[in-house]
This record gives C-alpha cells, sequence and structure tokens, in this order.
C-alpha cells in the first residue's frame, strides 16, 4: 500500500518561478528577509510560503547559490541579502553593435557627468553588465565621443533637483528663491509652472512659464525663462497644489533672419539650430536662413559662434542686442596705434 505524501508536493515550474522572483528581487535591490517573503506570498498566493517561511526562503537562496552559481551576499548591519554576481542566469548575448552602444555611454556618461545626477546612466550600465554573456568585453572605451562644451563648477543641490523633478511630473506649480545675475542684493521668489528639466552648456536648465515674482523685477509675468538649478537657493523649492496648464500660454515669436557668409555656407552643409529653419543657398556661396525664436538672448549666444561671418537681419529686437554686444565687445577691446600699424 502506497502512502500518501503529506502536505501539497509544489512542481518544479512553481518552485523555479519562485526562485526566479527572488533573483529579480535581489537584482534590483537589496532585500531583507521579510521582504523575500512577503513578496513571493503576494505573488504567488497559495503558492507561497508555508508558516515555516525563514527556512523555505533559506532552502531557495541556497538553491540559487549552488544550482545557479548565484553569489549573494548578507549584510549583517541591515540584515539584506544582495546580488553579488547573477552566476548562470548571465544570459545577454548582445551583437558587437550593441556593445558598442554599451562602451558609447560608458565612455561619453561617466559617473561625475552633470547627468548622472539626474539619469544614473552607470548604475543601469552596471547592472546590464551583470547580465552579460562572461565572454562579452565592455572595458574598452568607445572611439565615438561627445564634445560637451562645459562644465559646471558648483554642483546643483540634489533635495532641490527631487522636488523640481517631481513638480515637472506632476505638473504642479513650483516656488523656489532665486539668484541671478540681475539680483545683487538678495534673492527673488518666483512662482512658476515648470514644463521640463535641460543641459547646455555644461549646466542644468529648468523650462519654465514665470506666474509671480517677489518682489519684482526685470523678469515678466507669462514668459517662458530658464532657469539654472544651481542658481537656486538651496532647500528653497516648494510644490504648490495648483495644477499647471498641459499646453504652455503662448509666447512671444520672432521671425528670425540671418545672412552667412561664403566662408562658412559655401559648401551648403550649414547646421540648423532652431526650428522650421529654411535654407537658402546663394550663388556666390553665401546662405539666409530664415527660422522661428522665442529666446532672443539664447539665439544670440547661438549665432555668436560665427562671429564676423554672420550678420542678422530680422528681428529688430535682435538686432540691437548684437549691436549693443559689439558696442561693449568694442569698449572691452579698443583698437590700439601698435595694432593699426600692424594691419597697415
Amino acid at each position: 500500500m502506497n502512502q500518501r505524501p503529506s502536505g501539497r508536493r509544489r512542481s518544479s515550474q512553481q518552485t523555479f518561478r519562485r526562485r526566479l522572483l527572488i533573483f529579480r528581487a535581489l537584482f534590483k535591490s537589496p532585500q531583507s528577509n521579510n521582504d523575500l517573503i512577503k513578496l513571493i506570498n503576494e505573488e504567488l498566493g497559495q503558492d507561497g510560503y508555508p508558516s515555516a517561511a525563514s527556512i523555505a526562503l533559506k532552502h531557495d537562496l541556497d538553491a540559487l547559490k549552488h544550482e545557479y552559481n548565484c553569489d549573494i551576499t548578507f549584510d549583517r548591519i541591515n540584515k539584506t541579502y544582495s546580488m553579488a554576481n547573477v552566476g548562470e542566469f548571465a544570459l545577454l548575448d548582445l551583437a558587437d553593435e550593441h556593445l558598442e552602444a554599451l562602451k558609447f555611454l560608458d565612455t561619453n556618461y561617466p559617473d561625475d557627468h552633470m547627468l548622472a545626477a539626474f539619469v544614473n546612466i552607470q548604475g543601469l550600465l552596471r547592472k546590464i553588465r551583470m547580465l552579460l554573456a562572461p565572454t562579452a568585453e565592455t572595458n574598452k572605451p568607445s572611439a565615438l565621443t561627445i564634445l560637451m562644451p562645459g562644465k559646471q563648477q558648483k554642483m546643483f543641490d540634489q533635495s532641490t533637483l527631487r522636488v523640481v523633478k517631481r513638480a515637472v511630473d506632476n505638473k504642479q506649480q513650483l516656488m523656489f528663491e532665486y539668484t541671478s545675475n540681475f539680483e545683487l542684493v538678495a534673492p527673488r521668489r518666483h512662482t512658476v509652472a515648470p514644463y521640463g528639466l535641460f543641459m547646455r552648456d555644461g549646466h542644468m536648465y529648468l523650462d519654465a512659464v514665470l506666474l509671480q515674482v517677489t518682489p519684482s523685477g526685470h523678469a515678466l509675468p507669462n514668459t517662458s525663462i530658464e532657469y539654472r538649478l544651481d542658481r537656486i537657493v538651496r532647500r528653497s523649492a516648494r510644490i504648490l497644489p495648483s495644477v499647471i496648464p498641459a499646453q504652455r500660454p503662448p509666447q512671444p515669436k520672432y521671425t528670425l533672419i540671418y545672412h552667412l557668409d561664403a566662408d562658412v555656407a559655401r559648401r551648403r552643409d550649414l547646421a540648423t539650430f532652431f526650428n522650421d529653419s529654411q535654407i537658402m543657398y546663394h550663388d556666390d556661396g553665401s546662405a539666409t536662413v530664415t527660422a522661428i525664436v522665442n529666446n532672443l538672448w539664447t539665439t544670440r549666444q547661438i549665432l555668436l559662434r560665427y562671429g564676423g561671418a554672420c550678420r542678422v537681419e530680422s528681428p529688430p529686437e535682435l538686432v540691437q542686442l548684437f549691436q549693443q554686444t559689439i558696442r561693449d565687445m568694442l569698449n572691452k577691446y579698443p583698437e590700439t596705434t601698435q595694432l593699426r600699424q600692424n594691419t597697415d
């Protein structure tokens, strides 16, 4: 007479699923004994752990170590398990072009890169490398690099970044103290509608529409402003309950027209920097570019890279801005008698 088995015998499929859940949890982040038991019971329900859950969990952890060669460590201070090596779960076998993409990210976005504070690229790469087949080669640097002018010396406050990002994600108004080049005495309080974050010239910026500023200054309400994150006063950022419009209020738009000399345009391969850019090349090798812009200060900064090979024709406000810039530069670089003699 056959003896009936005591309790419910779990199938090999259920066992593998349970251990796979444990692996995924440890691969994601350190987990405590209770964390893992709770996860298994929530995911598997009646097929989860029995009353002696800690003993069953230890058996599964030992199986991952001995059957799948996983290196699982235990932190006695925090009482958590961590995945140090995935063992036989290193199943990611990438083509050479995809390995090159990993090397490109590794080379161009190291831990000290500005974006590392916002997007943990290196953390992602470390996770991917753990899953790569042992034969994969990703340690060599990529031959392709991105030249990013400027490196911010003053790092923005991490708590400020978290608050600003949450306001952008939740589409809520944001209030903060801000010190620009115009605030010579004390910062001003800005209430804004935040629409995004971006990097330019080594700085992280908040793209927002100004709703109110106290005390009033040169910035006008309902205009788009690019705020440098490192100039937001530490711990002053606060999320307000008011929700911002899905689309920003209509902003001033300017039709930009500028002419480029043949020195930079004759090969007919000009880059476009502005929305709706249209390029007309002329028989003499020069070119006329037409586009739509809404930030004249940024437009001036971009076009100054052409030096004397660029002539702005429209809008008049930008022409005046260039004229003032030229006057300021002439005052800083006066032509001396010696210079005139050398050029004669």
